[in-house]
């Protein structure tokens, strides 16, 4: 049964104030990875770093720092790009100080390295010795192994869901044309991105939305798209080798006309900008932390002149890998105090419980399951409950619910390459109705953009209460459809008022 909220609720346990999912995300640093843990000499290195070495004589590994930059002052920046340059200066200023000892060791013993400021951390290639010596350095947290995230299992489809007029089902289900018509929004001012597998720039329903249009058929991709990995061919021009970032683009944004007859985005005058953080169906960390630290400051095609006044407002993310794990915090902490809505799928593990991986499972993410347009969750949606937070921080409370939120995600209709169309199913179909409904809320009321707070709340409060409790918690917030169906509209209205 399912039925909306109204009025003012007790809450559940989800933090309602960032500062607390901070908090958390510090208390996180002193828990031991599920690889390792920290301790004497020798007992932070991943066995799988000694492993990988035993086999060939030296691996990739990452070697993560104790240091971590104090963001909080961000939070009382009322001016924009101040906020933006802070958390940028601020990262960019501990990763520097605290990791000069060890580049200095790396470049005498020839290694190649790469650092990270987003994470502070470096990526080392090296053996078994220089593996031992770095572990032995007392600003060395933790030693660990390399390794890759994926796209969730997505499902092609020939069944074409009813239309409303020109409008996908999903997008009238969660009521955005009731949005725009309503109150003349359609994400004005927004920028959202994603990190995907890229996204063709001139899709006929993408084009237009595209930051990097200067119109007449001109187009400058700086600070617009990035490719750590440089995959594409020719270079510094976007592209997408897999249709999956295409696809999730147009369900944020999409549409060819006004009105055209491929109406598939939330917020079709949002423009968008995007990073290849995966380099195929599979994403490397390095690429997916350089893509995070791309969020925050955007750059030229050159990797110069970072700009955080051009950072976006939203990233949708729908990757992930297994469960508990904390790579990827720091990264959403940092989006956090710029202001960057951090949104994740729940995974398509399901139909168990427990199968939501990180991460989503994250309690600073904001993680999306997927419903069919007969209202019923998906088998393959990642139900909860989280892995965090660990029982070593109780006091933080039980288990956090996942998902936060359920969207149309069966047989989603929006764009591939090359200027096409296809049905997808997936939680990666249903994130970008979240995306596209932040896109609205924060165009409809300015003074609530980059309040993720705020925003959390008005999302929680307004879903459509589905009760389904075969994995815990209750009629308003579960382990199967989180708070509920998505509702833009009521989302919008809420905000407003």
């Amino acid at each position: 049964m399912a039925e909306r909220k109204s009025g003012l609720r007790l809450r559940s346990h989800r933090p309602a104030v960032l500062l607390l999912l901070l908090a958390l995300a510090a208390a996180y640093e002193g828990v031991p990875s599920p690889a390792g843990a920290a301790g004497e000499q020798g007992a932070r290195i991943e066995p799988r770093v000694l492993e990988a070495i035993g086999a060939s004589g030296e691996a990739t590994f990452w070697v993560l720092l104790h240091e971590r930059a104090n963001l909080a002052p961000a939070y009382q920046l009322r001016n924009d790009e101040a906020r933006g340059t802070f958390v940028y200066r601020k990262l960019r200023e501990v990763a520097s100080q605290s990791q000069a000892g060890l580049r200095s060791l790396l470049d005498a013993h020839g290694a190649s390295y790469r650092p990270f400021w987003i994470v502070n951390a470096i990526r080392v290639t090296g053996g078994g010795a220089l593996v031992r010596e770095l572990a032995a350095r007392p600003e060395v947290k933790a030693i660990q192994a390399d390794r890759q995230y994926r796209l969730p299992p997505v499902e092609v489809s020939a069944t074409e869901e009813e239309h409303v007029d020109t409008v996908e089902w999903g997008i009238d289900r969660i009521r955005a044309p009731l949005v725009w018509s309503t109150f003349d929004v359609r994400g004005e001012g927004i920028v959202v991105a994603n990190i995907d597998t890229g996204v063709q720039y001139d899709h006929p329903a993408l084009v237009r939305q595209y930051r990097g249009n200067l119109g007449g058929g001109s187009f400058d991709h700086n600070y617009n798209w990035f490719d750590p990995s440089h995959v594409c061919i020719p270079a510094n021009v976007p592209c997408d080798n897999a249709p999956h970032g295409t696809h999730v683009m147009g369900t944020m944004v999409g549409d060819d006309g006004t009105p055209g007859p491929n109406q598939i985005g939330v917020a079709p005058n949002a423009r968008w900008i995007a990073a290849k953080g995966c380099e195929d169906v599979s994403c490397t960390l390095s690429a997916l932390l350089a893509s995070g630290e791309w969020m925050l400051a955007p750059t030229d095609l050159a990797g110069g002149h970072p700009r955080p006044d051009l950072r976006p407002h939203v990233v949708n993310n729908s990757w992930g890998g297994g469960p508990g794990d904390t790579f990827y915090l720091d990264v959403i902490a940092s989006w956090l105090a710029s202001g960057i809505f951090p949104a994740f799928a729940n995974s398509g593990a399901g139909p168990s419980c427990g199968t939501v991986g990180s991460p989503g499972d994250y309690v600073a993410s904001y993680s999306a399951g997927a419903f069919d347009i007969n209202n019923s969750i998906a088998s393959f949606s990642g139900r909860g409950p989280s892995s965090f937070p660990p029982p070593s921080i109780a006091r933080f409370g039980p288990f956090e619910l996942k998902p936060n939120i359920a969207a149309p995600g069966v047989n989603i209709r929006s764009s591939v390459p090359v200027n096409s169309y296809s049905i997808f199913s997936g939680t990666s179909m249903a994130l970008p109705h979240v995306g596209g409904t932040v896109a609205l809320l924060w165009s409809a009321v300015p003074s609530l953009a980059r309040n993720i707070g705020g925003t959390r709340r008005i999302l929680d409060d307004s879903a459509i209460d589905v009760s389904s409790l075969g994995c815990g918690g209750t009629a308003d917030d579960n382990n199967v459809w989180g708070e509920g169906r998505l509702d833009a509209f009521a989302a919008v209205e809420r905000a407003r008022r």
